[in-house]
């Protein structure tokens, strides 16, 4: 949309500057030069910032083999939204080079605008692919919130690859009929002039309301979601002073994850509303035709490049910062993307011979015994569905002393084990 944008205004003083037959006077007589200047210091760092992002949303998805198993569908809709991410960054950065790099900079004139129809199709149904990923994940959650019983009764894998299916093909369906559906206009225009898109109403004012009621509906929902577990979280606290008890720990613990997963995923919505919901107000305000504010009329040549570039800048650090996101944040993201690379923490390289550093604390935060040599056996922790560890003293005399830390409950099933292995 941005580059698009950015488009339009070079075209229409290229068209002024070619159409003005006394140059010395004319004050655009040097706004190709200009712009030449501008592009030379803003295209170069968009284009690699975007190549990051290409990359970084790249290498989360090809490392989904990596994850595993059984994948949530969370992790499922975060990596189909990471290939939304870096599906988007690509066409934005195809955008700067189609609309910007080579009109201005190369001097490349173009024939018909059928390339950039298709470009726009694709970059338009992103951006609204992308959208829908979030509300989806909204929903996931707030079945998995207030359901928690009926929630793999409603959410299946089949429905799950349907509606991943119908997120990337509806926006693309959607957003292409207007290209054709026109008489005159589109690709049914010899050059495919689009000129529809040029306008306020309807298509700008409907990708609009189209991208804003779900991103609206996912805020909406994350707030019901947080105010539930936030509520819960009070309700535990409350119980444990009172009674001193710790038998709520677990579903204290349950809801504390929740909450980190449902803080993540704000964290993602949010920046996201920040910069592609500027980006689609931009869109609105500023066209050629029935807008708020007109190209070339209300808004300057430079003052376009300027608010254009800067809403630009927001989607494209936008797009690289969700990588970090990801893998910051969550934990199964993170290792899958370290074993496909191959960058594995000490812990991770020793994880085939079972021996690891002597100094690493219990997940229960009580150091282990003193000794020379540790191992560390694995703790199945059914509410994270992971396998936590501990670590133990490889002599037996003092295996019983050190389970006495921890509950034998907790680590009854691996006891066995761990003889056999001494043994």
């Amino acid at each position: 949309l941005l580059s698009r944008a950015v488009a339009n205004i070079s075209e229409s003083a290229l068209e002024l500057l070619s159409t003005t037959r006394a140059p010395p006077i004319n004050p655009y007589s040097n706004v190709l030069d200009h712009l030449k200047i501008i592009y030379a210091f803003l295209l170069p760092p968009m284009i690699i910032i975007l190549l990051i992002a290409v990359l970084g949303n790249g290498i989360i998805v090809v490392s989904a083999h990596k994850l595993t198993s059984p994948v949530s569908p969370y992790l499922r809709l975060c990596v189909s939204l990471a290939a939304a991410d870096a599906w988007a960054a690509f066409l934005m950065m195809t955008g700067l080079i189609v609309n910007s790099l080579m009109p201005v900079m190369l001097g490349v004139k173009k024939q018909t605008m059928c390339f950039d129809a298709v470009l726009e199709i694709f970059r338009i149904s992103g951006m609204l692919t992308s959208d829908m990923h979030l509300f989806a994940l909204a929903i996931n959650q707030f079945i998995g919130t207030m359901w928690p019983l009926k929630y793999k009764m409603i959410v299946t894998s089949r429905r799950l690859r349907s509606l991943v299916f119908l997120l990337w093909i509806v926006p693309i369906i959607f957003t292409g009929s207007w290209f054709f559906l026109i008489p005159g206009d589109g690709f049914r225009h010899p050059k495919c002039n689009f000129v529809f898109y040029n306008r306020f109403a309807p298509f700008r004012i409907t990708i609009f309301i189209v991208f804003m009621l779900p991103l609206l509906a996912t805020l909406f929902i994350y707030a019901i979601i947080l105010n539930h577990l936030l509520k819960a979280k009070a309700q535990f606290n409350k119980t444990t002073e009172v009674s001193g008890s710790t038998k709520c720990a677990p579903r204290k613990n349950h809801v504390n994850s929740r909450l980190k997963l449902v803080w993540t995923t704000l964290l993602i919505v949010s920046t996201f509303a920040f910069s592609w919901g500027i980006c689609v107000f931009y869109f609105i305000l500023v066209c050629k035709q029935d807008c708020m504010f007109i190209y070339m009329h209300h808004v300057g040549l430079y003052a376009g490049i300027f608010f254009g570039s800067t809403v630009n800048c927001l989607v494209i650090l936008k797009l690289a910062a969700n990588p970090f996101i990801y893998t910051l944040r969550i934990r199964a993201i993170r290792r899958s993307v370290e074993a496909f690379l191959g960058k594995r923490f000490s812990r991770e390289g020793r994880r085939k011979t079972g021996c690891f550093p002597a100094d690493r604390s219990s997940v229960y935060n009580k150091s282990p015994p003193n000794c020379s040599n540790t191992c560390r056996v694995p703790v199945h922790t059914p509410l994270l569905s992971t396998n936590s560890y501990t670590t133990c003293h490889e002599d037996n005399s003092s295996l019983v002393s050190y389970f006495q830390l921890i509950k034998i409950s907790d680590i009854r099933p691996t006891i066995l084990e761990y003889k056999m292995s001494v043994s």
